[in-house]
């Protein structure tokens, strides 16, 4: 009898896909080490992570030399986290997006994990709901390698522990996503404070931080070109202008679907300032009117793609 699959997979038609789909489905008694090469490891690795709930893998199954690692949307076994710190030192990029299981409750397995791997520099932790002050805390450790960090509603982390870990790690930080995280005016004054390479910065549906705190933080976000600033209530027609004035010659993209204080004029001084812009997120901005982004805004930001909403079926014209 094969192995249960929560769902239905294509039959493999080339002899590798054949391989990979007899080891992969009795991959604790089939697999030996030193076997297989690793371009096939990778494939089989990916076959696996097909499925929802990923299965424990064998000791030497990955290899030191691979840089990157996906477990995207998986429930992930326990001991696969120390078992990446063991094998894979020299591992630089790591996805456990909307990954869950109680792996990701065992803060020793991710300890041994960031003891392991000196070398990461970007993580994905996006949608991982269980990632705890603890789990953050041994992040600390790689902050001299660390590039990019993804904590995309990361919920139950607090606004200390967050502060704390760019205090340690943000220095050398190019991307950071806290996107539904707990921002408040301290994680931004630690942002200002330590992040002085951030490129790309996300704090999409992050409501806790005052007017005051993001204005401040708009002006030293001299090197950002990607800002999400997606359903955050306290952008204002101010903090608007401030983007324009203080950021528009470097931004590349700018998302700021949801805030609906912003208005024609504030969108017009935006696109003059923009220059560069190649993506602009206007969805659920009520106040602007389609005059402006049928007509103008393209005129203005021929380069650009604009994301906004479509007009309506006009009704009074309807024969």
């Amino acid at each position: 009898m094969g192995s249960y699959r929560p769902h239905k997979r294509k039959r493999a038609t080339r002899l590798d896909g054949m391989c990979i789909e007899k080891i992969g489905d009795n991959i604790l008694t089939m697999y030996k080490p030193g076997i297989l090469s690793v371009s096939l490891r990778t494939k089989l690795l990916a076959y696996l992570c097909e499925s929802p709930i990923l299965v424990p893998l064998p000791e030497a199954f990955f290899d030191e030399d691979w840089t990157e690692v996906n477990l995207g949307g998986c429930v992930i076994p326990n001991g696969i986290l120390a078992q990446i710190g063991r094998e894979i030192q020299t591992l630089e990029t790591l996805d456990l997006k909307q990954c869950s299981g109680h792996e990701l409750l065992d803060h020793k397995s991710f300890a041994a994990l960031c003891d392991g791997c000196r070398q990461l520099r970007k993580i994905d932790l996006v949608g991982v709901m269980t990632f705890s002050d603890v789990h953050l805390g041994y992040m600390h450790k790689l902050g001299s390698s660390l590039r990019t960090v993804r904590l995309g509603g990361c919920i139950c982390l607090s606004p200390a522990a967050i502060a704390l870990f760019i205090q340690r790690a943000g220095l050398n930080l190019y991307e950071l996503d806290l996107s539904g995280c707990q921002v408040n005016d301290d994680v931004i004054k630690a942002i200002i404070m330590h992040c002085k390479n951030l490129h790309v910065l996300s704090l999409s549906y992050c409501d806790d931080a005052s007017h005051w705190a993001l204005a401040l933080l708009i002006r030293r976000l001299k090197k950002v070109v990607h800002f999400r600033l997606t359903r955050v209530t306290v952008v204002s027609k101010a903090l608007i202008l401030l983007i324009a004035s203080h950021m528009g010659s470097n931004l590349i993209s700018l998302d700021l679907a949801g805030c609906k204080d912003i208005h024609d004029d504030e969108l017009v001084y935006l696109a003059q300032c923009c220059t560069n812009l190649k993506s602009l997120k206007l969805k659920y901005c009520k106040n602007l009117t389609m005059e402006l982004l049928d007509t103008h805004l393209p005129e203005m930001l021929p380069d650009c793609m604009v994301d906004r909403d479509r007009p309506r079926f006009d009704q009074d014209n309807r024969d």
